[in-house]
């Protein structure tokens, strides 16, 4: 039977329809491979997430016992940026709460003036410091209670992909302070926090409270971004990460390439106690959340402004 010959019109119809196959075809199978690279982006910002935890841990990471945190991710109880410990209100001596931070609703930050430069806080933070040196050098023994990580504020921006990291930080972080690990782990004292030079700039709030054979001192240090480890501010309250130790980080996945890392470290806090006949340190907890931002690329696939929030917590118990 001889084969149908098609008109110029149903021609041109059947190949429209192979067209629209194709494209459609192409669609999916590009909509595909983004969707994988966009998931590969996602572990990397968490897999950076966790390494951030894990070296900052390793340098003396930041806790916090006995808060009441809003959720479980936020490091600003009771809505009134003040830090509780213990149920004690640990806003400045003055009361005037003039070092307040406002962080914004992205995980972002707003500047903080430094706390003023009283007689009183001088006092207060030299005895801090002294307090933290003699358990760098004096102390016989250092048990590191707890230490873990919660996403900080819920953040996760991943792009299309967020609930996806988000299941997966569920891999690394605990879901709540309640929730991390108790450890009573021995812990080398040269790895707690160094804080020779922190000074009075680097901080935005400072108090003592008077319990009986003890001080328990609170210093919250300055938003920073990209802290350096041992300088002023939070360098010297907690461990930071560096950029070289993010981007050392995504070295197993090839092709990705990070850029403007960005990390937002807020109210990181340090509650000291001290022993009033030693000014010997013999608890030391520690609370230091940031939000790391990025972009990330992989091929043709560009992932701008991923963020995740990350809250170290860790305690520290001190004899000497």
């Amino acid at each position: 039977m001889a084969k149908k010959q098609m008109t110029p019109e149903e021609y041109k119809a059947k190949l429209e329809i192979k067209a629209a196959k194709s494209e459609r075809f192409s669609k999916v199978f590009l909509s595909s491979v983004a969707v994988m690279l966009s998931l590969v982006i996602a572990f990397s910002v968490v897999s950076i997430a966790q390494t951030t935890m894990l070296t900052v841990g390793k340098g003396g990471a930041v806790s916090v016992g006995g808060n009441n945190v809003n959720g479980g991710n936020s490091s600003t109880p009771n809505g009134d940026n003040s830090f509780v410990d213990g149920g004690n209100d640990v806003t400045p001596d003055n009361g005037d709460n003039s070092g307040a931070v406002t962080p914004d609703n992205n995980g972002g930050q707003t500047q903080t003036p430094p706390v003023a430069q009283t007689n009183e806080n001088q006092e207060i933070l030299d005895m801090y410091k002294t307090a933290v040196a003699n358990a760098r050098t004096k102390s016989k023994s250092v048990i590191r209670v707890k230490d873990g990580a919660i996403n900080y504020k819920g953040i996760v921006e991943a792009g299309g992909l967020s609930s996806t990291a988000s299941t997966l930080m569920g891999m690394f972080m605990a879901k709540d302070e309640a929730s991390i690990e108790v450890k009573n782990e021995a812990w080398d004292k040269a790895k707690l926090p160094n804080a020779n030079a922190l000074t009075l700039n680097g901080v935005q709030k400072i108090s003592r409270q008077d319990k009986g054979n003890t001080y328990v001192i609170t210093v919250v240090a300055k938003n920073a971004t990209n802290p350096k480890a041992n300088a002023d501010g939070v360098g010297s309250v907690a461990g930071v990460i560096e950029e070289s130790q993010i981007t050392g980080a995504i070295g197993a996945v090839p092709g990705l390439s990070l850029s403007n890392i960005k990390i937002d470290y807020e109210n990181v806090t340090a509650v000291a106690t001290v022993d009033k006949a030693t000014g010997n340190l013999v608890e030391l907890k520690l609370n230091a959340p940031c939000v790391l931002g990025l972009d990330a690329k992989l091929a043709f696939i560009t992932m701008n402004g991923a963020k995740v929030g990350i809250q170290v917590i860790t305690e520290y118990k001190i004899s000497y």
